[in-house]
């Protein structure tokens, strides 16, 4: 074959590769299909943000949980890349990429709206939290992620105007999807989520999609409208309060949680309580209505126990607010006492002080403000010495986040703390679970002398319960009679039985708080 038959075989090459795109219906402007690779990978990443709030009532945010979420969401793209390439060879039209957005938007749209009673089903069904999470995650996202990963291929299928410049327009393309997606990021753990609803931010997902499906086939806009409009006006009907996300009580969005309350009678005592529940498992501070600074949970009574075994406290730091019960409780009886309390989400504050009758006192600050990075910076200026620390963090599935419960963070805690001061924890676990025992260990490397208060069941080493370990900075554990029957009372819950961690103490570099929780 001569040079210039050769030249000739590529022209015609990348005309018919022209004419092939042209015949398909794939010839679209540039600016439309920047816009679409953008807009799709911005709505990605906020669906992902969003997904986590939709599932976190009924599953928890916990590693497991996002696990799942987040292998759900990357294997279905995976498989909307692939498949998207072949068929955007074989049909490069516009028409086709549009539809495919516009389902994908109407599918977002429907999901905002069974999501709730999905995942009550799921949630009620499914008690492994593996299966539940990874169900969950492909039920609600595995077809809407499915079919915006069909869409990066395909734009840049029909972006293509010749095999020369392959190299650059898939290049250019994906690093326009990739700024999408960091914009998707930032505006929906920095913006969204911290102004709209779970619901309201799907639907604004949706509405997007619908957009962008019409600008890529305006001619053809009358055969999607009724796409786009169905997706509009779910949004308006939920917004409108005729699909709310739960079912009962009053929730409450803030950056870091979904807050539900609600009021209910409490079994034992026949009295009308408050509930506050970030976390589907279980319940994460509970007040009396009728009396709102009395301590209703057992367990937040043995924090009293700092006060038996060091008198003259003073100052006390508390790590976790949540309802404010226990703050609460020692501004009534102790209003002498200085109490810092660090909290992480301002929401929670926020919902303490509109539904659980937490005010302001003197004595009292509030820090919003992860713990451990409290502890680290406090520790370091060396400027405040406590005479008790008091520890109630949970994240989802009352697992303590894992960076409270290590040899380090107790380091920073004995830093902080009186010579003769005293730390009090609160552990869900039973004391002979692999959860307690790494946790215990982590104490034990900071603090001398150490002391077990199961809460419920002071006779078990079985059951799972509330678990308060009280430890002293001091090099002897002081005897004196307690002052009243309330402390006889919990000082008769000592674990007094021969105890040895069977776990090594957590450190920052390895802590499976996840792997133990679920055997504790």
């Amino acid at each position: 074959m001569s040079a210039a038959g050769g030249k000739a075989e590529k022209k015609n090459i990348k005309q018919s590769a022209v004419v092939q795109d042209v015949q398909g219906g794939g010839v679209v402007s540039r600016p439309v299909l920047m816009t679409a690779s953008f807009s799709c990978g911005a709505c990605v990443m906020v669906l992902e943000m969003a997904g986590s709030r939709v599932v976190a009532p009924y599953m928890g945010t916990s590693l497991i949980v996002w696990t799942s979420l987040i292998g759900i969401i990357m294997a279905s793209l995976a498989l909307g890349y692939w498949l998207g390439g072949i068929v955007s060879d074989r049909h490069p039209n516009a028409l086709l990429l549009s539809r495919i957005i516009a389902l994908a938007a109407l599918l977002t749209a429907i999901m905002a709206v069974v999501a709730n009673p999905l995942l009550q089903l799921l949630s009620s069904g499914l008690r492994n939290i593996y299966a539940g999470s990874v169900i969950a995650s492909l039920c609600l996202f595995a077809v809407p992620s499915f079919l915006l990963g069909m869409v990066s291929p395909f734009i840049v299928r029909l972006a293509m105007r010749n095999l020369g410049s392959a190299g650059h327009t898939v290049g250019a393309f994906s690093a326009l999807s990739s700024a999408g997606s960091i914009l998707g990021t930032f505006l929906g753990g920095f913006v969204l989520i911290s102004f709209l609803s779970s619901q309201t931010i799907l639907f604004l997902v949706a509405a997007v999609l619908g957009v962008v499906s019409l600008l890529l086939n305006h001619p053809g806009w009358r055969s999607l409208a009724p796409i786009v409009a169905v997706t509009f006006g779910l949004g308006i009907l939920s917004e409108a309060g005729a699909m709310p996300m739960m079912p009962e009580g009053r929730n409450i969005e803030t950056p870091y949680n979904t807050i539900h309350i609600m009021d209910t009678i409490a079994y034992n005592t026949r009295r009308e309580i408050r509930i506050l529940q970030t976390d589907p498992m279980g319940a994460q501070s509970l007040m009396y209505i009728d009396s709102p600074n009395e301590l209703y949970s057992d367990y937040t009574k043995f924090y009293d126990l700092a006060f038996h075994f060091k008198p003259d406290v003073k100052s006390v730091l508390m790590l976790g607010g949540g309802g404010y019960c226990v703050p609460k409780h020692l501004g009534e009886i102790r209003p002498e006492v200085s109490l810092d309390v660090v909290e992480l989400d301002p929401g929670i504050t926020g919902a303490a002080r509109e539904f659980f009758n937490l005010g302001d006192r003197p004595a009292q600050r509030i820090f919003h403000e992860d713990a451990r990075m409290f502890l680290n910076r406090e520790a370091r200026r060396g400027e405040l010495k406590y005479d008790a620390i008091f520890e109630d963090v949970f994240g989802s599935s009352y697992n303590i986040p894992f960076h409270l419960t290590t040899s380090e963070c107790m380091k920073r805690i004995r830093e902080l703390i009186a010579p003769d001061g005293v730390f009090v924890v609160n552990i869900i676990s039973s004391i002979n679970g692999e959860l307690f025992s790494g946790i215990y260990s982590s104490i034990a490397s900071a603090f001398p002398n150490i002391m077990i208060f199961p809460a419920t069941y002071p006779n078990s080493a079985a059951i799972q319960q509330n678990v308060m370990i009280v430890a002293l900075a001091g090099d002897v554990i002081p005897e004196r009679p307690p002052a009243d029957e309330y402390i006889a009372s919990l000082l008769r819950h000592r674990w007094t039985a021969p105890f040895e961690p069977r776990i090594a103490a957590f450190t920052d570099a390895f802590a499976p708080v996840e792997k133990y929780a679920l055997r504790r």
